[in-house]
């Protein structure tokens, strides 16, 4: 196993899944918050096994949710806009009209998950979605309200992480960023 995490697109009516990105361990800021909008546990996609230990949320609203926060934090006093910028501007070239057929985006972590022998992968699962849902609620009330300063505002792990972890959460390399 290689310990990673995939991200992709899939269809509900189509066998093939859209590889998006993968990553090492942390599982990355964005992956979250384009999961953050009615997230489920659901049976891995690619690994064998019947155990939910893979996590889908809802495409459109997913991709939505992100590009209106990354949108929102560009009023705010980030550490570094122009690599907010650089990420959102990829990120919507990748995500062009061929993609918008897409009905889920899946995040299978399991070869992560492997990781903590300690702990069950569908136990890991499960507080990855909680962690997720939370941010979620967290999202939903932050773009509902648009604080002028989010930070002060929110007092949430995953808020101190975005700005102390900043490179880190905008380094997301979509599968294009690979080709082209």
């Amino acid at each position: 196993m290689a310990n990673r995490a995939y991200f992709y697109a899939y269809r509900d009516d189509a066998e093939e899944l859209l590889f998006l990105s993968e990553s090492w361990h942390p599982i990355p800021f964005w992956f979250k918050v384009a999961l953050s909008v009615s997230p489920e546990m659901i049976s891995s996609q690619i690994f064998e096994g019947e155990e939910p230990v893979a996590i889908q949320g809802p495409f459109t609203q997913g991709l939505n949710r992100l590009f209106e926060f990354g949108e929102y934090l560009m009023t705010q006093s980030v550490p570094d806009s122009d690599l907010l910028q650089d990420f959102l501007e990829r990120t919507r070239h990748y995500f062009g009209p061929e993609q918008i057929n897409n009905h889920f985006f899946l995040l299978e972590a399991a070869e992560i998950y492997d990781l903590i022998p300690e702990e069950t992968p569908e136990d890991q699962n499960e507080q990855l979605l909680f962690e997720i849902q939370r941010m979620g609620v967290e999202l939903a009330k932050i773009l509902a309200d648009k604080p002028e300063d989010m930070r002060k505002m929110v007092a949430s792990p995953w808020v101190k992480y975005l700005w102390n972890n900043w490179e880190e959460a905008m380094d997301v390399r979509w599968l294009i960023d690979e080709t082209a």
